[in-house]
């Protein structure tokens, strides 16, 4: 299962993976915020890429973490890794 976003903290982990991106569900709550939901691979990786920094940015105000570092590596699939501590 390839793993598009993942986000690790002090309060676990958050990802969004094929659950999300070959669902057939009309819901999701994982870390992309539906935008992956049921829209196959190929798709998830173009907006993974094109919405990283944005994600990234966010989920990180919405869930108070101090300090948030990520990178974007070149290759496919993406894989985007979140490294923050959460304000207490």
């Amino acid at each position: 299962m390839t793993t598009m976003i993942a986000v690790y903290s002090d309060r676990g982990a958050a990802r969004c993976d094929a659950r999300c991106y070959e669902a057939a569900e009309p819901e999701c709550d994982c870390v992309c915020g539906g935008r992956n939901h049921g829209i196959g691979m190929s798709r998830a990786i173009e907006n993974t890429r094109e919405l990283a920094e944005e994600w990234m940015e966010a989920y990180a105000a919405s869930h108070e973490l101090r300090d948030p570092r990520w990178e974007i590596p070149a290759r496919d699939p993406v894989q985007l890794d979140l490294f923050a501590e959460a304000v207490v």
